[in-house]
């Protein structure tokens, strides 16, 4: 690939086309757009009503939050889907994690929350 006197700029999208985008420009750089890793499940999360045991065990929060997590994302991310904040989230995370029911793992700079084999049992699936 010829890349432009400015060089090669790799940009992740989450909000575009799910293709690889490739904009040369001679007199700039040349601008490689790509779909974003790991937002699979971002715009699906709360959309999807957890099951009514979980509802009554957990409550409603809790289980929704649940529900989001199948697939791993950050405290951020699941603020931002389910539309509360950061710390509501945080502490919800909190009391699941004592419970056994969620898990995380640092990747990089950023902790992903994932459920774990007795969450994922509960919601009636399996874990990831």
């Amino acid at each position: 690939m010829n890349r432009g006197p400015g060089g090669l700029v790799l940009m992740p999208v989450v909000l575009g086309s799910p293709y690889v985008l490739i904009k040369k420009s001679t007199s700039t750089q040349t601008t490689v757009r790509y779909p974003a890793r790991g937002v699979g499940a971002l715009w699906t999360a709360g959309t999807r009503a957890p099951a009514g045991s979980a509802v009554r065990l957990l409550g409603r929060a809790r289980a929704d939050l649940l529900e989001a997590l199948r697939s791993p994302t950050t405290t951020t991310e699941l603020a931002r889907a389910l539309g509360v904040t950061p710390s509501a989230v945080s502490q919800h995370l909190g009391v699941l994690r004592e419970s056994g029911l969620v898990a995380r793992e640092r990747s990089g700079r950023h902790v992903l929350y994932m459920t774990t084999a007795l969450g994922a049992a509960l919601l009636g699936t399996t874990a990831h």
